[in-house]
């Protein structure tokens, strides 16, 4: 990966307590560095977010809600539930982000 992440400490802890495989690490990379370039707050500029984004991942086409949200394409099977949990295990005690709300598509999962 191309992009330099401050908090790459947290992010090594992270991966080896989950066991993150290299796809799901990849994208919680590239989470950390979307969180450095675009803090989140209930007050903000949708389109300079978007901006900032595309300067540094160019196949970012759009946020597709009135609020910025990113989507992971990961194949199946890849553990996109355990990289929902080094998402939160990363924003929320390092980001200081909270609460999170988790759905998934079957009832067994969370």
């Amino acid at each position: 990966m191309n992009h330099e992440v401050a908090g790459s400490r947290h992010i090594n802890a992270i991966s080896a307590r989950l066991g993150l495989r290299a796809p799901q690490r990849e994208s919680l990379e590239i989470l950390a560095r979307i969180a450095e370039l675009v803090p989140l707050s209930k007050q903000y500029d949708l389109d300079a977010l978007l901006f900032a984004v595309r300067a540094e991942f160019s196949s970012v086409d759009e946020f597709e809600r009135d609020f910025p949200s990113l989507c992971f394409a990961l194949a199946t099977g890849v553990g996109k539930t355990r990289l929902m949990g080094a998402f939160i295990s990363y924003l929320q005690p390092g980001q200081g982000y909270s609460p999170f709300l988790c759905i998934g598509s079957q009832p067994d999962y969370i």
